[in-house]
C-alpha cells in the first residue's frame, strides 16, 4: 500500500513545488484520495460485495456443472434405454420370425396330414364302392344265372314237352352255372 501512495505523491510534482501536498484540496489530491479510499474500503468490499458475488458465481458454476453432469447421465441413461429397447425389439422380431416359421411348418405339416387323410378316406371310400359294386355285380350275375336257367328250362320244356323233375332241374342248373361261371 505504501508504494501506491508514494506513486500517487510522485504523480503530482507540481504540488510539491508549491510547498507540499495538500491532501484536503479536492482538486489537487483527488487521485490520491480515491486510491486511499479504495484501498481502505477494498477489504470491506471484498467481504460484503465481492464475497457474495464470488459465492453466487461459484454456486452458479457448480449448478451448471451439476446440470451438465445430470444431462450427461440422462443422455447415457437414454442411450442405454434406447440400446435396450433396440435389443428387445430385435429379439422380438427374431422371435416373431421364428414363430412365423414354426407356424408355417406346422401349417404345411397339417396340410400334408389333411391331404393324406383325404387321400386315405377317398381310397377307403373307393374300396367300399368297389366292394359294393362287386357284391352288386355278383348278385346280379347270380340273379341272371337263375333267370337264364329258369328261362332255359321253360324253353326246354316247351321244346321237349315234358316236365323235368326237381332233381333234373337242379342238375341242369349246376351244369349251366359251371359253364357260365367258367
Amino acid at each position: 500500500m505504501m508504494p501506491l501512495l508514494y506513486f500517487a505523491a510522485l504523480a503530482l510534482p507540481s504540488e510539491e513545488a508549491e510547498g507540499g501536498l495538500d491532501f484536503f484540496n479536492v482538486g489537487q489530491s483527488a487521485t490520491i484520495w480515491t486510491i486511499l479510499i479504495f484501498l481502505l474500503s477494498f477489504p470491506l468490499m471484498w467481504k460484503v460485495v465481492f464475497g457474495p458475488i464470488v459465492k453466487a458465481l461459484e454456486s452458479r458454476e457448480n449448478a451448471a456443472r451439476d446440470a451438465a453432469r445430470s444431462a450427461e447421465t440422462a443422455r447415457e441413461d437414454t442411450e442405454r434405454l434406447m440400446q435396450s429397447a433396440k435389443t428387445e425389439a430385435e429379439s422380438a422380431m427374431r422371435e416373431s420370425r421364428e414363430l412365423l416359421k414354426a407356424e408355417k411348418v406346422k401349417a404345411a405339416e397339417l396340410g400334408e396330414k389333411l391331404r393324406n387323410e383325404a387321400r386315405a378316406e377317398a381310397e377307403l371310400e373307393r374300396a367300399r364302392a368297389q366292394e359294393e359294386l362287386e357284391r352288386t355285380l355278383a348278385a346280379a350275375r347270380e340273379t341272371l344265372r337263375r333267370e337264364a336257367v329258369s328261362l332255359g328250362v321253360e324253353v326246354a320244356e316247351k321244346v321237349i314237352v315234358r316236365e323235368f323233375t326237381g332233381d333234373d332241374q337242379k342238375r341242369l342248373v349246376s351244369d349251366f352255372s359251371k359253364e357260365v361261371g367258367a
